[in-house]
């Protein structure tokens, strides 16, 4: 029970992280059916409304207090981080699984500590001793060997969603935007101070300011029809994969998430988050039949080592010095 007060934030961050494995997959699929665009659109409202439902009755809010409880700093931040993380974040995320795959496309996020740490540092004046930063840069190349294979890269085959470069270049802005919609999370829930918000509300103000700015930008555009055909035709059978993803990605994941970045370091749950490499490749091999080679399994054991000392950090520089 100790260890479990001691380390909840880093528990919680490793929970949020096998259910966003666990979504890579059928987000896969989706965006490959429906396209990245039409999948973002249908998982945000899907999301809102499931997420909405169980605020309002396992947590007593009335759909008034939904609007009224928070201050308009906890709005701006929370907003803000909501179009950042799930608007832009998970398009681009969507359009690198649909081009690169799961096991490729999920490196993409071992880039995302980075970003958390220096808007962390900037933002929210965190700090992370060097035995940490340690753990975060040995998790970081342990899953960068892990999955990045040229071999593997050279025989991906074209979905029809764009080309490798295009898949890099979003997979690094997906990271970017992650890192940055988690920091800026955190800075909205204890926006006031001695007064930190219930973490599924601060998930319900993501996503809502994130469905309510997608869908504006879609009508603004003149793209709804476009957008929004390829589910409400459940072209190719791709919606019972977004709901499926939706499920385990907006709705537990980024639920989980909020209570583990409330317990600790961005940087820290972040770089737990990072590990969605290593899980995908046991779930790949289920799914997928994806053989897992000596060099892979040797990359994940580098990987968790590094989360081992990333979540031991205070202990190690106790028995160091």
């Amino acid at each position: 029970m100790s260890f479990f007060s001691n380390y909840t934030g880093e528990f919680i961050a490793g929970l949020t992280t096998i259910s966003w494995s666990i979504c890579v997959f059928p987000f896969t699929e989706a965006a490959r059916r429906l396209g990245p665009s039409s999948v973002n659109h249908f998982r945000l409202v899907l999301a809102l409304v499931i997420v909405t439902l169980i605020t309002i009755f396992a947590f007593s809010f009335s759909l008034t207090q939904l609007f009224t409880i928070p201050s308009w700093n906890n709005w701006f931040w929370l907003g803000i981080s909501g179009f950042v993380g799930l608007t832009l974040g998970d398009y681009f995320g969507f359009t690198t699984y649909a081009i690169l795959g799961t096991r490729i496309g999920s490196v993409f996020n071992t880039l995302a500590p980075g970003a958390a740490l220096l808007l962390g540092f900037l933002i929210l004046d965190e700090r992370l001793n060097w035995v940490g930063l340690t753990g975060i840069s040995i998790s970081v190349a342990g899953i960068i060997w892990l999955t990045l294979n040229k071999k593997e890269t050279a025989e991906l085959p074209d979905h029809g969603h764009g080309n490798i470069k295009k898949g890099i270049l979003y997979g690094i802005l997906a990271a970017i935007c992650q890192g940055a919609g988690l920091v800026l999370y955190k800075k909205g829930i204890n926006a006031n101070p001695n007064d930190q918000m219930v973490p599924i509300h601060a998930a319900w103000i993501r996503l809502f300011s994130a469905a309510f700015l997608i869908y504006l930008i879609t009508f603004i555009r003149g793209n709804f029809q476009t957008v929004t055909r390829p589910f409400r035709e459940d072209h190719k059978g791709g919606v019972r994969y977004a709901i499926a993803g939706t499920i385990f990605g907006p709705v537990i994941g980024v639920t989980l998430a909020g209570y583990s970045i409330a317990n600790v370091e961005v940087g820290v749950s972040q770089t737990i988050f990072s590990l969605i490499p290593v899980l995908v490749l046991p779930i790949g091999y289920i799914f997928y039949k994806e053989r897992i080679t000596v060099m892979a399994s040797l990359g994940a054991l580098v990987a968790i080592a590094g989360v081992i000392i990333l979540i031991w950090r205070d202990a190690i520089i106790q028995h160091l010095f």
